[in-house]
């Protein structure tokens, strides 16, 4: 199966689990985050902003800026598919819909954040393998993203079990994710 048919095949699949399941199931992989060391041990922390049917990161954005860490979350830069990191200190305060759906700063009204700065990135995604091989939505901007890290930077993947696959296609430019939190 090609990426284009296991992206629409998996959409389909999630776009049927209802809205109470995946916060039920979101709360408890994020859950899991928290206990994570490598997460205790971070004081910047870029985190997704979940939109439609993802693992949602609402509650944990908000937790992460209650204990004090510096979170920073992505804003799509479409004219390059590139993101732009900024730092936020309220969610949703200050935040915006995009075409997509997907909250975002203003990039011309935030800090901006440099990947080096960054000791954890909690990824989206929509399907894995437990290798940490991701599939995402096709536009790349994480992989981008990705290439330019530093190398102490950890990336996370929240995932719901029936989206880790044996085997998913990938192609050269994709990058491994450290880690797998399924449930």
């Amino acid at each position: 199966m090609n990426k284009k048919d296991l992206r629409g095949k998996v959409l389909e699949l999630r776009n049927s689990i209802s809205d109470e399941e995946i916060l039920n199931r979101s709360t408890i992989l994020m859950n899991k985050i928290k206990k994570m060391e490598v997460f205790n041990d971070s004081k910047t922390i870029l985190i997704y902003v979940s939109f439609d049917k993802e693992i949602d990161t609402h509650d944990m954005i908000k937790d992460c800026l209650k204990i004090g860490k510096n979170v920073v979350t992505p804003i799509c830069n479409t004219k390059d598919r590139t993101l732009i990191l900024g730092k936020t200190s309220m969610f949703p305060e200050g935040f915006h819909k995009t075409k997509y759906g997907i909250l975002e700063l203003d990039p011309k009204e935030c800090d901006h954040v440099n990947i080096k700065e960054i000791d954890l990135i909690i990824m989206p995604g929509v399907a894995f393998t437990k290798k940490g091989e991701r599939l995402g939505y096709g536009a790349g901007y994480y992989d981008k993203l990705l290439a330019q890290k530093s190398l102490h930077t950890i990336t996370v993947a929240p995932v719901f079990e029936e989206f880790i696959f044996e085997d998913i296609p990938t192609d050269k430019h994709d990058m491994l994710i450290d880690y797998i939190i399924s449930g």
